[in-house]
This record gives C-alpha cells, structure tokens and sequence, in this order.
C-alpha cells in the first residue's frame, strides 16, 4: 500500500519556498566576501577543493569548505550571481523544514510535524539566513539530518545509522567549524538514555515472558502428577 503524501506538508513545502527564493535575484553581490572566494573557486579545482579567496589560491576563506562547495557547483551551472550563490541556502531551508516534519511524525503525529515545520518555515531569522550566502542554513540542514539519523538509531537498533548521524555532524563541522559540535552533548546523552530505556523495556518483557512459561510450566506439571 502506497503511502499517501501530506497535503498539509506540500504547502508548508510551498510557503518556505515562496519566503526563501522570492526576490533573491534583485541582491547581485550578497556578502562580497563568500561571493569573491566563489568565483574564485569556479576557475580551478584547486581554488574550488581549498575554498580560495583569491585567484592565485594562495588565501582562504575563513569557512571550512563544504558549503562554499554548494554554492561554487551552483554558480558553475548557472553563473557568478547573487541569486545562484543564495540557492543552496535556500534549499537547505526548505530541506531542513522537511527533515523536520519527518523527525517530528513518528513520535508527536501529524499535527504536531506539521506546526513545527510551519513555525521553522516562518521564523524570520531561520528565513533571512536561509537568503544569504552565509553558511548557517547549510549547517542546520545537516544537523538536522543528522537528528534525523540519530533517532532512526535508537528506533532500529542499527549503528550504520548512529554513524550517519555523526558524519553529519562532521560535515556540519566543515561548514562551520565548532558551532556543529554544540549539539555532540545532546546526541550523546539522549542515544545513551534512549538506549539504555530500551534494553531496560526488552529485559522486562523477557522476565515478563520467562515468568509466564514457568507458570504454564508448573501448571502442566502440576496437572500431569494428579491422579484420578
């Protein structure tokens, strides 16, 4: 059976769009700074791999280079803009407010995924961010997903997705350095007691199904020995 798609996550989907993208062509240079180091980038892989403020390759930003990745292939393909430069952010805004609807779904429902996806689509400061070049709603994004990764863990039991969760913090690491790493004590401590809550749930209904084949055991055994 085919899982049917939210409707409600569609236009929340649509209205992000619409605060993310709309007039985004009308800023040509956004930060200078970011958009020189991108049209630095698109002329070597060189300059592109070390995030090269300058032609020569001989400075760097003062960025890891991961995001400034995104907004080099996108200004590859469409041109050095203000519009394609701001086009990764935007769509790691819109990501991350999908990331969100699904990482709230499984545990709250559907209303609450979806206000939370509404309320991070019109946060102003989460919009204005994602309508830059700065790198910060590329970090979001993959912190989210790796929440998202972290929480399927916990679920499955599988520790491919724990290493998901924390390559995506390392890939937040290299988009903005330490500022990734803030949410390290929260994933450490909830994977420990969620873990932890869990093995405790299984031993319990193992003592629980243990003592219930004793019981039957000990009535079998008790009937057997009577006689008629």
């Amino acid at each position: 059976m085919k899982k049917k798609i939210d409707p409600y996550l569609v236009g929340i989907i649509l209205i992000a769009a619409f605060f993310n993208f709309y007039g985004i062509w009308n800023d040509e240079t956004v930060n200078p700074y970011y958009t020189a180091a991108v049209t630095s980038m698109v002329q070597n892989f060189h300059n592109f791999f070390y995030a090269a403020f300058d032609p020569a390759g001989f400075i760097t930003v003062d960025k890891p280079p991961v995001a400034f990745w995104f907004q080099a292939i996108s200004a590859k393909i469409f041109g050095v803009h203000g519009w394609s430069v701001i086009l990764p952010q935007a769509l790691a805004g819109i990501g991350s407010v999908i990331i969100l609807y699904f990482l709230i779904k499984p545990r709250f429902g559907k209303w609450a995924a979806r206000a939370s996806a509404l309320i991070l689509a019109l946060t102003p400061i989460a919009v204005a961010v994602s309508r830059t070049n700065n790198v910060d709603a590329v970090l979001v994004f993959f912190l989210l997903l790796g929440a998202l990764f972290l929480f399927k863990a916990v679920n499955r039991g599988k520790f491919g997705w724990l290493l998901l969760a924390f390559v995506m913090v390392g890939i937040g690491f290299n988009v903005k350095m330490l500022q990734a790493y803030m949410v390290l004590p929260a994933f450490v401590i909830f994977y420990l007691l969620a873990t932890r809550r869990l093995s405790w749930k299984k031993k319990n209904h193992s003592a629980r199904y243990r003592t219930c084949a004793d019981a039957r055991c000990i009535c079998f055994l008790g009937g057997g020995g009577r006689s008629d």
